[in-house]
């Protein structure tokens, strides 16, 4: 009997290792704030990783397809339970990420015996001015991290690898608050940080060099040019603000 907590925290460990090793090969998702709202993009692949949950929520994730689903479908009743039962002003990320997302995702994966969620993703609330834009970091163990206001134009990121996830935290810092006028300027910043986090493992430059060089110069000297990329208008924010953008506003 003595030994049975022992057993759960190493069957834990090793559920956090097989998990961590599934996403290993998923492509970083972004996001970027400015005045005109919020960019979030990512590589094109064939299962769409961006979805509209509200009029101006959005998540963007990594992992299962299938996991992807049973949470972008769970995210979607809880809002508009919310806005059904509330209002829509009541319809916010911190409810459905704190109340909701993240308890579900911390039963499932301490049920060790039962399959874990292969997932992790961002979650997106557009404000009506840029001091209220909120972007949640959540993982399959129903951990979150939120980051707000002008600290976002710096961009969020997450990644299928976390030594990825934990370099981009660590050189963030040196970044200077941006201040995007154009939503061109936020597609550009927004593809530099997918290539900087796609190819960091073997190229080692700095994020902060990569964001100074110019973005043309990056995309040609890149294998990957095409990207899932949503924007959320702030001046459709009381309307549906999700717009899927094409490779016009990038190539």
């Amino acid at each position: 009997m003595i030994e049975e907590p022992y057993r759960w925290l190493e069957a834990i460990s090793n559920r956090r290792e097989y998990i961590e090793d599934q996403l290993g090969g998923a492509a970083p998702v972004v996001l970027v704030n400015g005045e005109p709202g919020i960019v979030i993009a990512t590589k094109k692949a064939g299962t769409p990783k961006i979805y509209e949950i509200y009029d101006h929520l959005a998540m963007g994730c990594l992992g299962h397809p299938a996991d992807m689903e049973k949470i972008r479908q769970s995210a979607i009743e809880v809002a508009h339970l919310e806005g059904f039962t509330r209002s829509r002003q009541d319809v916010s990320a911190r409810r459905i990420v704190a109340y909701s997302l993240a308890v579900a995702l911390k039963n499932a994966f301490e049920q060790i015996f039962s399959a874990p969620f292969l997932f992790r993703c961002l979650f997106i609330e557009l404000g009506e001015r840029i001091e209220k834009d909120e972007g949640w970091t959540v993982d399959y163990d129903g951990s979150y991290i939120t980051t707000s206001g002008r600290e976002l134009s710096r961009g969020l990121l997450i990644s299928g690898k976390k030594e990825v996830m934990e370099k981009f935290i660590k050189e963030r810092e040196a970044l200077k608050l941006q201040e995007f006028k154009t939503l061109k300027e936020m597609v550009e910043y927004a593809i530099k940080l997918i290539l900087w986090a796609s190819e960091l493992l073997t190229s080692h430059e700095s994020l902060d060099a990569v964001i100074n060089r110019s973005f043309k110069e990056i995309l040609s000297g890149s294998a990957q040019s095409d990207f899932e990329v949503v924007f959320l208008d702030r001046t459709l924010y009381e309307q549906q603000s999700f717009t899927a953008l094409g490779p016009e506003m990038w190539s």
